[in-house]
C-alpha cells in the first residue's frame, strides 16, 4: 500500500472531520504514549508489517464564527507550533514530491456563511500534517469554529506523542475538550480466509483483555468493536462502551491482507 494521492487524502480527511466531531466526549481522556505502544504491540502480535500510522485530533475551538483572516492567523500559529517546514506554494495543494522538496500549501474556502483554511505540510519527522480550521455563522446565533489536525506517517508512530501533547495545549488555551483518534495500518502477506480472520482478531482482543461488543462482516472484510480495560478512553456504541476497533480485509490485486487497528474507532477508509 503506497502513500495515497492528495485527492484520496482529502476525502479521508473530510470523513475524519465528520466522524471526529460527532464522537461524544464520554470518558474520553488524553491520548498517551502507552496506548500508541499498545497498538504497535497488537500489530506485532498479528505478525503484520507496519505500513502507516494516522492520528486525528479535533473539536470545537470557539463558540463564534471567524473570518478568513482570523482563521489564517490561528492556522499560521499552529503551523509554527507543530514545526511544519518549507516554502509556501500558494493557490494549490502540494503533492508528496513537493512536500519532500520543502514546500507546504494553504487553501482557502469562502462560501456564504462558511469559511475554511487548510494548511498541509511536513515536519522534521516527515509527518504529513493537515491543519483544517472551519468556521460557520448562523443567523441570530454566535456560530462556531472548529479545528481538526491529522498526522500521517509511514515510518514512525509512537514518537508522535509529543505532537499530541502540543495539540492538547492548543485546546487547553481555548478551554475546550479535544477528541483524539489513532489508527495504524499493517499488512500480512497472502490471503487469509474469513474464519482465520475472525480468529486472529479475537486473539488480538484477548491479548488486551478485550470484550467484543459489535462485529461486522461483508465481502471479505471483518471488523470488530471492542472494549479493553487497558485503554482509558472510551465512547459508546448504543449503550455499550468501546475503545478499540480492529478490522481485516484482503486485497486480491496485491495479494495482501491488511489489518487496521483504531482507538477508539477506525476513522480512515478500508
Amino acid at each position: 500500500m503506497e502513500v495515497r494521492g492528495m485527492k484520496l487524502y482529502k476525502k479521508i480527511i473530510l470523513l475524519g472531520i465528520i466522524i471526529v466531531l460527532l464522537i461524544p466526549i464520554l470518558g474520553l481522556k488524553s491520548q498517551n504514549k502507552d496506548k500508541l505502544e499498545l497498538m504497535m504491540e497488537m500489530l506485532h502480535d498479528a505478525n503484520a508489517s507496519f505500513i502507516e500510522g494516522d492520528i486525528s485530533l479535533g473539536g470545537t475551538l470557539l463558540d463564534q464564527d471567524l473570518d478568513i483572516k482570523e482563521l489564517e492567523e490561528i492556522g499560521d500559529s499552529i503551523k509554527e507550533q507543530l514545526g511544519i517546514k518549507g516554502t509556501l506554494l500558494e493557490g494549490q495543494l502540494v503533492n508528496l514530491d513537493q512536500l519532500k522538496e520543502g514546500y507546504y500549501s494553504k487553501e482557502y474556502i469562502e462560501d456564504g456563511n462558511f469559511n475554511q483554511v487548510m494548511i498541509q505540510g511536513m515536519d522534521h519527522r516527515d509527518n504529513f500534517i493537515t491543519i483544517s480550521l472551519s468556521s460557520y455563522a448562523v443567523e441570530g446565533q454566535s456560530g462556531e469554529t472548529s479545528l481538526y489536525i491529522n498526522l500521517i506517517n509511514s515510518e514512525q508512530f509512537i514518537e508522535n506523542n509529543d505532537i499530541i501533547v502540543e495539540v492538547e495545549k492548543i485546546f487547553e488555551k481555548y478551554n475546550k475538550p479535544i477528541n483524539v483518534t489513532s489508527c495504524i495500518v499493517g499488512s500480512i502477506s497472502g490471503n487469509i480466509d474469513m474464519e482465520t480472520n475472525k480468529k486472529k482478531i479475537l486473539e488480538i482482543a484477548n491479548s488486551v483483555k478485550g470484550k467484543v461488543v459489535e462485529k461486522y462482516e461483508e465481502d471479505g472484510i471483518v471488523s470488530y468493536s471492542i472494549f479493553s480495560p487497558l485503554i482509558e478512553e472510551y465512547i459508546y456504541t448504543g449503550d455499550k462502551k468501546m475503545n478499540l476497533n480492529i478490522a481485516l480485509r484482503h486485497s486480491d490485486i496485491e495479494d495482501e491482507t491488511y489489518i487496521l487497528i483504531g482507538t477508539p474507532i477506525i476513522t480512515i477508509g478500508y
